[in-house]
């Protein structure tokens, strides 16, 4: 099953919306639009998504998954995290920033092969931002990079026909960004940073 909606992309509409949660909670993906790059998301327990996913991207067990979060109070449901943590992620998110944490064990550890920890992402783009209320849960994610290209994909016109056939649906709010999150490693004894993008960070 494939779907492509349209939606605006600072005005979402809200059946759209509904409609893209339910087509998750069936147990299919969605492309969607962050504040930095669409990406490729799912709801944790949806397995064939989430591996399809991976033969997509071509990813190994050492990928770094990010989970999509409406609220901090949500994001510590799945990792552990300190209050020197928790200070940084009040400061910057919703932003395009990735902070990698500690998972715990309410993550399926089949999605994470040999990662024990996980991206945590509170995006500020209004899709994805409803669309996460909507599901009252988190979403996992990577970054829709195709085969064979380097960059994320960016117009929906042109890597549409490259995902048809997919049980995904395609949440199209125009064209995306090019430059990923900047990502923050918190797991050690000081913030470290793995990826200048699109986030300030000093």
């Amino acid at each position: 099953m494939f779907e492509r909606l349209r939606l605006h992309p600072e005005r979402p509409q809200g059946r759209l919306i509904a409609h893209a949660a339910e087509y998750l909670r069936k147990g299919a993906g969605a492309v969607v639009p962050t504040d930095a790059t669409y990406a490729l998301m799912a709801l944790p327990t949806a397995h064939d998504a989430l591996s399809g996913f991976s033969a997509l991207r071509r990813l190994d067990d050492h990928h770094l998954w990010s989970l999509i979060c409406s609220d901090l109070s949500q994001a510590s449901n799945y990792v552990r995290m300190d209050n020197e943590a928790h200070r940084i992620l009040r400061r910057c998110l919703p932003g395009p920033y990735t902070f990698i944490l500690p998972a715990n064990s309410t993550l399926p550890k089949r999605v994470f092969g040999k990662r024990r920890d996980v991206g945590i992402r509170i995006p500020q783009h209004a899709v994805c931002r409803m669309l996460v209320e909507e599901l009252g849960e988190p979403l996992l994610a990577t970054s829709l990079i195709l085969p064979g290209d380097e960059d994320a994909a960016i117009d929906p016109d042109a890597f549409i026909n490259r995902l048809k056939g997919l049980n995904l649906l395609v949440m199209d709010a125009g064209w995306g960004g090019l430059e990923p999150t900047t990502v923050v490693d918190l797991c050690g004894e000081a913030p470290a940073l793995i990826r200048q993008g699109a986030g300030d960070w000093e």
